[in-house]
């Protein structure tokens, strides 16, 4: 597979995956529940007010989403929205290694060590892959 197609499906699945969490979440919360306690390891309680902060957080993801999905069909074309994401998931990371840091114990003891360190690593795969891919971008 040619790196130009190794791009586009690594857009796709970066893609879909961000409109899906965020269909969910807009439309489904009790599915953001069971998301944020299988997928991220977080035991969410569905208040109001929780209610209230999944809506916008859904919205841009589904549009992160839209936007990786644009930069999928014509990566030559949209590189900068490529980038952008790049620096998002470099953002992502940053911030994750933050709340390792800094997290209230009460919040950290819910949180398994592990799957942190996984998703960092995974983040940064695709973030780095998604760098070199696009570096070969002629």
């Amino acid at each position: 597979m040619t790196s130009d197609k190794s791009l586009k499906v690594l857009l796709w699945v970066v893609a879909v995956y961000h409109i899906l969490i965020g269909l969910l979440g807009i439309f489904a919360k009790d599915t953001a529940v069971f998301i944020a306690n299988n997928f991220f390891n977080f035991n969410l309680t569905l208040t109001d007010q929780m209610t209230w902060i999944i809506n916008p957080f859904a919205t841009y993801l589904l549009f992160f989403g839209v936007f990786m999905a644009v930069a999928a069909m014509d990566p030559k074309k949209y590189k900068n929205i490529i980038y952008a994401g790049i620096g998002l998931f470099a953002l992502r990371i940053i911030q994750r290694i933050i709340f390792i840091v800094s997290a209230p114990e009460g919040l950290m003891s819910n949180v398994d060590p592990v799957r942190n360190v996984i998703a960092i690593a995974v983040v940064a795969v695709i973030g780095l892959s998604l760098f070199v891919l696009a570096k070969k971008l002629k």
